[in-house]
């Protein structure tokens, strides 16, 4: 098919030849041989150029141009998911990270990687270590997590901790709070199932200070818990990013 386009294309089967870097008698057999499998003439010989025959020749001309190309791009594709530059991802993320960084990173993929096709799954970080082990994502934005599955991590970003007061509350005056000044305050604090990365961690930094607070309530989800703190229901401690809620 490939001999019989390039001659048709040239309409001059040494030119075919020399263009498919091939002599010109294999050239004329492929033809030949492509002719007997349709059962009928694509192409006739006028001294030494070729012409299209009227009808079928030039109806199987755009058939096999269109096969061709179709080939060329299924080749150029496996090529690019071979490299990682095509395919599907399955991307999950916790709620912090839509905010900013997984709009940019989206924005960087579509000029970097414009054939890969993204599916977003906003996950708790310990909903996505449950997903990695059902092979439901591929890549995941999340808290790091102690966990059985082998994982490779990589920084992306840090994040600081800031305490989120009722408006009027009495720690409002400090510019900078200490931990010792949330001893016996009521405290909603993040879920130890859904919230595991903030309870182990804000846990921690009550445990190592000697502090106690009043927890009055535990929460999934950090909109839920500024709710609750502005309802005057206690204080919390919580991710930069959560000031956005406002």
């Amino acid at each position: 098919m490939r001999c019989f386009v390039a001659a048709a294309t040239e309409l001059n089967f040494r030119c075919a030849a020399a263009l498919l870097n091939m002599t010109q008698p294999p050239l004329s057999r492929q033809i030949h041989l492509l002719e007997e499998n349709l059962g009928v003439k694509l192409l006739e010989r006028v001294g030494r150029t070729v012409k299209l025959t009227t009808e079928e020749g030039r109806v199987f001309l755009a058939d096999a141009s269109r096969l061709l190309n179709l080939a060329e791009q299924a080749e150029s594709t496996m090529r690019r998911a071979n490299k990682g530059k095509t395919g599907r991802m399955r991307l999950g993320f916790t709620g912090a990270a839509d905010y900013e960084l997984i709009p940019e990173l989206l924005m960087a993929a579509k000029h970097a990687l414009p054939d890969i096709d993204v599916v977003f799954l906003e996950r708790v970080s310990v909903a996505q270590i449950k997903a990695f082990a059902a092979n439901a994502i591929d890549l995941g934005f999340l808290r790091p997590l102690p966990s059985r599955q082998q994982f490779e991590f990589l920084l992306v970003d840090k994040e600081l901790l800031i305490v989120a007061l009722p408006a009027g509350h009495e720690l409002c005056v400090h510019e900078k709070i200490e931990l010792a000044q949330l001893n016996d305050q009521p405290f909603i604090m993040h879920s130890p199932t859904h919230g595991k990365y903030f309870y182990e961690c804000i846990m921690g930094m009550f445990t190592t200070a000697e502090v106690l607070p009043h927890f009055t309530q535990y929460i999934d989800q950090t909109p839920t818990i500024l709710s609750f703190v502005r309802a005057g229901l206690g204080v919390s401690i919580l991710p930069f990013s959560s000031q956005r809620f406002h």
